[in-house]
């Protein structure tokens, strides 16, 4: 409990301890305004609403160097984060008094933002704000966290979230334009659904020609141009096993006759025998086997995933089944994000609504209504 007493200034000074145990003190006229402050302190330590009145002094900036210390992130997450966090972030906010950011102040660097950046990079900025300021709502040094019903730009797909291709167009177009070395690659891509990550970091023990399978069970991480393996995947339903189509077989087993690789290492591998990196593969290799592909519509690398779902949708697989295959925490994350209108749509529609020719009426019986 808390206690008062006379100061020599003849004032009222309210002394108590903070839920952690902190003593603090505050000056009042009179001694009914310290009693009623005291009160107000103990109803809210009762409630676990306490705010400490110090601690909304302290600056953001402060707060967030010490949020990022105690972050335990992956490194992909990490490096996109503290990108924007240097950019975005401190830059408006450093020197603020926690307590002084206010809702209005949040929706309104949200709007600036929105005018310049996409609203995912938005999306990103708002919530490193907000994550910051939830740690201070927690350790009660603000009331409410002001990024609280921030409104923030909508998150529209554009026309070029991604193109699907048929699996005849990667048989006949793709593979054949691409380099013996990464046609496999890009095969398990488009016949196994993986990620980029989950091919790079695919070793020959996870590969199973026999069973006609592969199993993912660690991927590859790439940061400023390094890869590193970590051996375990994005989610738990991310560690999956996955059956191979005939194709892939095929590509797979002659990769492996070709660029052969002891049960420890990756199937995948540039010429000095490394790991690949991104950047390069898509400069060096998929853009210019695109280009000679003939394909009108040229996807990205990770559209081959969407392709697979895709291919498998429209074939009457069970959403469930895609779903595991792919790796998906939720069967939702598999419709609305991973799958598109296959290219032959118009064709399939006219395939299912044209009548057989039994189904026609007999030569010489008319239509009802026709009275001609």
């Amino acid at each position: 409990m808390g206690h008062l007493r006379r100061a020599p200034s003849g004032n009222w000074r309210a002394a108590y301890r903070t839920p952690e145990g902190k003593e603090r003190t505050r000056t009042f006229k009179t001694k009914r305004e310290a009693r009623a402050f005291l009160a107000q302190v103990e109803g809210d330590k009762s409630r676990g609403l306490y705010v400490d009145p110090a601690g909304a002094q302290l600056r953001f900036g402060e707060l967030a160097d010490r949020w990022w210390a105690a972050r335990e992130v992956e490194l992909t997450t990490a490096a996109a984060s503290r990108s924007r966090l240097d950019t975005h972030v401190p830059p408006m906010w450093g020197d603020w008094p926690i307590g002084r950011i206010e809702h209005l102040d949040v929706q309104a660097w949200v709007a600036r933002l929105s005018r310049r950046l996409a609203p995912e990079t938005v999306a990103s900025c708002h919530g490193l704000l907000s994550a910051i300021l939830a740690t201070a709502v927690r350790s009660r040094k603000l009331g409410t966290n002001p990024c609280d019903g921030v409104r923030l730009p909508p998150r529209r797909r554009t026309a070029e979230a991604g193109v699907t291709i048929t699996l005849e167009q990667l048989l006949r177009q793709v593979l054949p334009a691409l380099p013996r070395r990464h046609r496999a690659l890009v095969a398990t891509a488009a016949g196994a659904g993986l990620r980029w990550g989950e091919c790079v970091g695919l070793r020959r023990r996870n590969v199973d020609l026999l069973r006609r399978e592969l199993q993912v069970v660690e991927v590859a991480v790439e940061v400023a141009g390094r890869v590193s393996c970590k051996r375990y995947p994005k989610s738990k339903a991310s560690r999956r096993t996955v059956p191979l189509p005939d194709f892939l077989i095929e590509a797979l087993a002659e990769h492996l006759a070709g660029f052969p690789a002891e049960l420890d290492e990756l199937v995948f591998r540039n010429e000095r025998g490394g790991p690949l990196l991104r950047a390069n593969f898509r400069q060096r290799v998929w853009l210019p086997a695109l280009a000679r592909s003939g394909l009108v519509e040229r996807p990205k690398f990770h559209d081959l995933r969407h392709c697979y779902a895709t291919w498998l949708v429209s074939e009457g697989v069970p959403v469930n089944v895609v779903q595991a295959v792919m790796g998906h925490e939720q069967a939702s994350t598999t419709l609305n994000r991973y799958t598109h209108v296959p290219a032959d749509t118009h064709a399939r529609v006219r395939a299912a609504l044209n009548v057989p020719a039994a189904c026609s009426p007999p030569a010489g019986v008319r239509a009802a209504g026709d009275d001609r």
